[in-house]
């Protein structure tokens, strides 16, 4: 396997400081703490580089919210200036990293994501001969479960600058969701997490593909499916993840949420149900958009809500609906 060392210069360089830096202020450029962290923004940049170098810099603490779609879920967020020095993490070691993802990890990834995870299981389920059946399955409480030293052990193989280790280090001690254990989780809504993530069941993956070698199985975060003609062979996989997740990884799986069934009947993932013929839009995501559909309705007759701003949620879930065959329902729902 190969391993890295001398990036420390690379990432404290002011180029890449500055790169990250756009990157953070990408997705709300025009917030308050952005905009006043861009007024003195050579400053606050050459600051960071300063802390970095000298190995002084720490991370503050998070501003913690409760959202509750799809579920209630706790996340951490970091502040601005903490947000781009995880850009400059990840500039650097995230191409490392993704070499060695297999390609059917599709969370968080550059020329990934949902789409093209629907994408795929459409093109194997609406092929020819698609395999009977399918298994469907999630490691319970997946980032509050990771274990740090596991995590650093894996990074620690491919990473061998030390004081970038130090700094990504860190970042995973950085949180914790129990005040009575710091040895596990990393936080839901930190950027590194999504890639930690993936570092983290990348170990799944390559156990998967090139031990047990199963040829359909794909993954997003914590959520995977697998394909199979034999409905024991499902089985056998199922107990020999769950063997491996719990032995290497300290991971478990719900008890009550494996599901297997046959291909035919439909295969839920990513946002869809796909049919051998069709493509239908997953339930609770239409009840989730009617009833943001009607508070933005409400909002907006009442000037509470710019026209940009619901023009932006309807033709989100347009985007998003246009790929399964829905017309009768956009119909339904007055929507065209």
């Amino acid at each position: 396997m190969k391993s890295y060392n001398n990036l420390w210069q690379e990432f404290t360089s002011f180029k890449n400081i500055f790169n990250a830096y756009k990157k953070a202020r990408k997705s709300n450029p025009n917030k308050k703490y952005i905009l006043k962290f861009t007024t003195n923004l050579e400053k606050e940049l050459f600051l960071i580089q300063e802390e970095l170098i000298n190995q002084e810099y720490t991370f503050s603490e998070y501003r913690n919210f409760k959202v509750y779609e799809p579920k209630e879920r706790i996340i951490s967020a970091p502040c601005f200036r903490d947000v781009v020095v995880q850009h400059a993490i990840i500039n650097i070691i995230e191409p490392i990293f993704d070499k060695s993802f297999i390609n059917n990890s599709f969370a968080c990834r550059k020329g990934k994501g949902t789409f093209k995870g629907f994408l795929e299981i459409k093109k194997l389920v609406q092929s020819k001969n698609p395999p009977k059946y399918y298994l469907k399955q999630d490691v319970k409480k997946y980032f509050p479960s990771i274990d740090k030293d596991v995590l650093k052990s894996i990074i620690y193989k491919k990473i061998k600058d030390k004081k970038l280790l130090s700094i990504i280090y860190q970042i995973i001690d950085s949180y914790s969701f129990s005040s009575l254990n710091n040895k596990k989780g990393i936080p839901i809504g930190n950027l590194t997490s999504q890639l930690f993530a993936n570092i983290y069941l990348n170990q799944l993956d390559q156990f998967v593909k090139h031990t047990l070698k199963i040829k359909h199985y794909y993954r997003y975060v914590d959520d995977f499916l697998i394909f199979s003609d034999s409905k024991r062979d499902l089985k056998v996989f199922r107990r020999k993840i769950k063997l491996f997740l719990k032995k290497d990884l300290f991971l478990a799986v719900p008890k009550n949420k494996s599901y297997t069934n046959l291909t035919s009947k439909g295969v839920d993932f990513l946002g869809y149900k796909v049919f051998s013929s069709f493509v239908r839009l997953r339930k609770s995501n239409i009840k989730r958009f009617v009833k943001r559909q009607n508070k933005n309705n409400y909002l907006l007759k009442q000037k509470k809500m710019p026209l940009l701003n619901f023009r932006s949620s309807l033709f989100s879930f347009l985007g998003y609906a246009k790929h399964a065959n829905c017309y009768r329902l956009l119909n339904i729902l007055n929507i065209k």
